[in-house]
């Protein structure tokens, strides 16, 4: 049966929310700062784990509205990301016959536009090492009608269950192997598998009860939950070394969106309209972050806080007109 959709104000917030930290846990890593603050700021990189959260939520939540055929469902999210996705890539390689920003390598190149990249890690980073996130999303898109197959053979609750068991299984084998710190084994998707699944389960329940936040919700408890995740999750990073930083996903995630939730409830009017300003152009943001700031750095001989500052300046206004060239071109295409 069709649903219709909504548009829910917190689920926008929380993409604006998690790409902000993103971005500044990347551009406090450019300024490499001393222990114990370069590893106090890796808590904001813990956004990718509420996006990928996010990321099922919005797949499943559009599917149940619209149920698409693999190849229609491919050829619609594969653009969207897809095409963004290379026009930034394309343009790197472009500044970079001029600029020193990177590498130039038609393998690599040819990584970004053939999609081999997310198995070969000698050019996982290349053109930006952000852009892994990218791979492992398109990852989640193949394997999209599957889970939503495996969703239908399961309740919600072993459904959940048998996602954290194949997660927990592919960490335990890029454990045993030794590949904890290979990034096409430790982002291959199953290893956030279970995080996807979750955004899945929630979008089900929101079609059936119609809302999506209790707003009788206790603040502190919210809060209270978050502190000790966090602990939990720092005591993991710091102490339990590579397996620890491999195992603490469950941790990062409670703790980052629950701590992302309770500042949403503050409902601090000029704070929320940013975030919602930010998760409306939150894929042209994370796009052109790494970009803005490493070109900017080749240009200039400032210091790395001018960087930093100039980068922040430049991004948001860069990303809208980015945002609003991608809209024309899919207009005119059709696609």
């Amino acid at each position: 049966m069709k649903q219709k959709m909504q548009r829910f104000e917190i689920i926008d917030f929380l993409k604006g929310y998690s790409i902000f930290t993103i971005v500044m846990f990347h551009y406090l890593q450019f300024l490499q700062l001393p222990d114990p603050y370069s590893e106090l700021i890796s808590f904001g990189g813990t956004g990718i784990h509420l996006f990928i959260l996010l990321s099922g939520f919005g797949l499943y939540y559009s599917y149940i509205n619209k149920p698409l055929s693999y190849i229609t469902f491919l050829k619609r999210r594969f653009s969207k990301i897809y095409v963004p996705y290379i026009f930034i890539v394309l343009l790197s390689a472009l500044i970079s016959i001029f600029i020193p920003v990177y590498k130039n390598s038609l393998y690599a190149l040819g990584g970004h536009v053939f999609l081999y990249k997310m198995f070969d890690n000698s050019i996982m980073g290349s053109y930006g090492y952000p852009l892994w996130f990218i791979s492992m999303i398109l990852q989640f898109y193949l394997s999209f009608h599957i889970i939503i197959w495996l969703k239908s053979k399961f309740k919600n609750k072993l459904f959940l269950i048998s996602s954290v068991l194949i997660s927990l299984s592919w960490a335990l084998i890029v454990y045993l192997t030794d590949n904890e710190s290979v990034r096409v084994w430790n982002s291959f998707f199953l290893q956030y598998y279970w995080e996807f699944a979750l955004g899945i389960i929630i979008a089900e329940r929101i079609v059936k009860k119609q809302k999506l936040t209790d707003k009788k919700i206790n603040q502190f408890l919210l809060l209270v939950i978050a502190l000790v995740n966090c602990a939990l999750y720092g005591f993991l990073a710091l102490e339990g070394g590579s397996w620890g930083k491999l195992f603490n996903d469950f941790f990062a995630l409670i703790a980052y969106s629950l701590l992302a939730v309770f500042i949403f409830n503050l409902n601090i009017k000029l704070l929320n309209k940013i975030f919602l300003f930010i998760g409306s152009i939150s894929l042209s943001v994370y796009l052109l972050h790494i970009l803005v700031l490493l070109t900017l750095a080749n240009l200039f001989d400032f210091n790395p806080i001018y960087i930093v500052l100039l980068s922040l300046i430049i991004l948001f206004p860069l990303s809208v007109l980015y945002q609003k060239l991608v809209n024309i071109f899919f207009k005119i295409s059709k696609l």
